[in-house]
């Protein structure tokens, strides 16, 4: 993961914000949707894998962010 993040930077952080989009658009379960008679886990396992592909996508904007930095103080 990190060659790829290292190599096509814009390519895996789009990657990862529009699995973040899918994952917040699951709202199986959720009242006051369409989908409010479906199942509850779905739109909680939805809720979760967001979550996670949010910290996901910081934690690698933050690593980014330091290695540009560093490269730049040692060049």
């Amino acid at each position: 993961m990190r060659h790829q993040l290292v190599d096509h930077p814009i390519r895996t952080l789009a990657t990862q914000l529009a699995l973040a989009f899918g994952f917040m658009l699951s709202a199986s379960g959720q009242s006051g949707t369409f989908w409010e008679n479906g199942r509850t886990w779905l739109g909680s396992t939805g809720w979760i894998l967001f979550l996670l592909t949010a910290l996901g996508f910081l934690v690698s904007l933050i690593y980014l962010v330091v290695r540009r930095s560093r490269a730049r103080r040692t060049a």
